[in-house]
């Protein structure tokens, strides 16, 4: 009978031990995992998202839907939370955060322009009216041979790499002091701008004082009077309430701006590649789906406005007239920038 008593007690503790081995938790981890390791496929790979845009902005709504494509395709191996509209503080802390192995930001979206405080390597696309249309940038961003050598080096430089662009609309101008729809009507105006020196250097020779500071800091600044005026696109500076606190815009399109879409790369090879290649296809799929929704807005955005500001629309003349203005940057360009090949990139711009 105890030979019997024994044999039941050991295949009970054996069940138990089974039991207690098959039933799955889920433990935080390091470098946003959670979950168990084992082969990795119950593995839940949390990301943290940073954009510097307002809730109803394309760019916003895109980043959610990428976060729901992750989900869906990976079967919610991919868990994406998006916080817009500075919400995790200044993107340049954001993007630091991207830099390190185990930052606490692992994506997130800015303008191109706003990338040249990290890397001198998108300098060119900040050059006034580089671009012709909309068209020719999105051509150009997804295909050409120039940017894509730009994404390697740039991830060497940063350890971050580059999932795509999202449209930030053609730049325009607003202020609070006048109509503008010649470069004359730029002068003296206090305008904020990106962290740039490009940028900078483009509204110096159209007679304004630009002022740099971070998009996080801009509504105030307008609000208080510290600056009189800044260089978004339609849709943003409606989205972020521009026009509450300024009363002139102007069509500018100095720049067919782009935003890009980064991971942090020890984070991306963290992930199995199978993942990976989720992460890559969503990201392809939101830009897509982004572009056209900022092309649907733009005309309903630039009626809304009209109700509020007073809305300069420039002739090709007198947008000639700007870009004449600003032939004098492409000249400091080439003696600043010596290391890129400006005349090879505008040529290679122009074949698309």
């Amino acid at each position: 009978m105890k030979k019997v008593l024994a044999l039941v007690l050991s295949l009970v503790m054996v069940l138990a031990m089974a039991a207690c081995g098959a039933k799955q938790t889920e433990q935080p981890q390091q470098g946003g995992q959670s979950g168990q390791s084992g082969s990795g496929d119950n593995t839940v790979y949390k990301i943290t998202y940073a954009n510097t845009v307002a809730d109803a902005n394309p760019q916003a709504i895109n980043a959610k839907y990428m976060a729901d494509r992750m989900r869906e395709l990976s079967g919610g191996r991919l868990e994406m939370t998006v916080f817009n509209n500075n919400k995790l503080g200044a993107f340049s802390d954001c993007f630091q955060q991207m830099q390190l192995p185990n930052g606490t930001v692992q994506m997130g979206d800015v303008s191109s322009a706003s990338v040249t405080q990290f890397s001198d390597l998108y300098t060119p696309f900040a050059l006034p009216f580089l671009f012709s249309s909309k068209e020719q940038s999105f051509n150009y961003f997804d295909n050409g041979e120039t940017v894509k050598n730009i994404e390697q080096e740039f991830l060497k430089a940063t350890n971050v790499r580059v999932l795509g662009y999202f449209y930030n609309d053609a730049r325009a101008l607003t202020n609070s002091k006048k109509a503008v729809s010649t470069p004359a009507d730029c002068a003296g105006l206090k305008l904020r701008v990106m962290t740039s020196d490009v940028y900078i250097k483009t509204f110096e020779s159209l007679g304004a004082a630009p002022v740099s500071m971070q998009f996080s800091e801009l509504f105030s600044a307008l609000q208080q009077g510290a600056v009189d005026g800044q260089d978004n696109g339609l849709i943003l500076s409606m989205d972020s309430k521009f026009n509450e606190v300024q009363g002139y815009y102007t069509d500018l399109g100095h720049v067919q701006d782009t935003s890009v879409i980064f991971i942090s790369e020890a984070f991306y090879q963290s992930l199995p590649e199978d993942l990976q290649k989720i992460v890559v296809q969503a990201a392809q799929e939101a830009v897509a789906k982004e572009r056209q929704d900022y092309a649907d807005k733009l005309d309903s955005y630039l009626e809304e406005m009209k109700k509020t500001m007073d809305v300069t629309i420039l002739t090709d003349a007198q947008r000639a007239a700007f870009k004449d203005a600003c032939a004098p940057v492409y000249d400091w360009y080439r003696t600043q920038y010596p290391q890129y090949d400006l005349d090879a990139i505008m040529a290679e711009i122009a074949k698309y």
